[in-house]
């Protein structure tokens, strides 16, 4: 009798566990969940990304060097994370395991792999990896050029630190994204190309600087008869719908160089 009650015990403790562990995996609340499924319908991420509107730009949330610890909150962004859980969401179907697959997949070039060198620091390898796998389509009007950048921020910008962080690595990413063109649309370009533009379109800004790919990016959004930026703010410090134009945006913005756009290919 008494052995039989110890099992129950332990069968209670351990039953126990992994119900604590589920709970742990919980991230999409059931008002989230309706909002995915409305967008799925409508074939509309940016009803989505609207659901966002007003939470705070937070940057520097991921790690700074080894061990890399996945980041997951839906209460914060910066604009980059923004894109990541937004397409992340939307693929889930509201499942919470599927949002974190994918969100390590928008993130990560090797999924099992989690380190701070695997992580796509540079937009471009995310943008350039997942072309590859066939989640997103570039859309290349002919308005625009190739540039040459070296790619050299990430590795400079650490060298002298002393992070637990693999150096000689990045300098592997780096040379690698050094070698392949780099297409954008010139600012002076961008007006003539908005016809070719759709809602929810990620619209990356171009850095003038010739070590780093871009500096800002967002969601496009048809509104007043006009293409604007959804994106979480730096400036503004929060998810917002830009005050500005994307033609306007651009001009108010002399560090930028211009504009890629990429297109999710799983819409649907």
């Amino acid at each position: 009798m008494m052995l039989n009650s110890l099992r129950l015990l332990i069968y209670i403790f351990f039953f126990l566990q992994i119900q604590a562990g589920k709970a742990q995996e919980k991230w999409i609340p059931m008002d989230l969940q309706s909002r995915i499924a409305l967008a799925k319908k409508n074939q509309n991420h940016v009803m989505l990304a609207e659901y966002f509107l007003g939470k705070p730009y937070v940057a520097n949330a991921l790690s700074a060097e080894n061990p890399e610890k996945l980041y997951l909150s839906l209460e914060d962004f910066d604009c980059v994370t923004f894109i990541e859980n937004v397409m992340s969401l939307y693929q889930s179907n509201g499942q919470d395991s599927l949002f974190k697959k994918n969100l390590i997949h928008w993130r990560y070039s090797k999924p099992k792999d989690i380190r701070f060198e695997t992580r796509q620091h540079y937009f471009s390898a995310a943008m350039r990896q997942l072309i590859q796998d066939g989640w997103i389509v570039p859309v290349h009007p002919s308005e625009e050029i190739q540039s040459i950048k070296s790619f050299t921020f990430l590795s400079q910008y650490y060298r002298p630190k002393g992070k637990n962080i693999s150096i000689a690595d990045l300098e592997r990413v780096e040379k690698k994204l050094a070698s392949e063109p780099f297409i954008y649309i010139p600012s002076t370009k961008v007006k003539s190309i908005l016809s070719s533009l759709k809602e929810g379109d990620i619209v990356t800004f171009v850095s003038k600087r010739n070590d780093l790919d871009v500096q800002h990016t967002g969601f496009l959004t048809f509104r007043k008869s006009n293409w604007y930026l959804l994106h979480a703010s730096q400036e503004v410090k929060k998810v917002c719908v830009s005050d500005k134009n994307l033609v306007e945006y651009l001009k108010s913005h002399p560090s930028f160089l211009g504009i890629q756009v990429f297109r999710p290919n799983f819409i649907k």
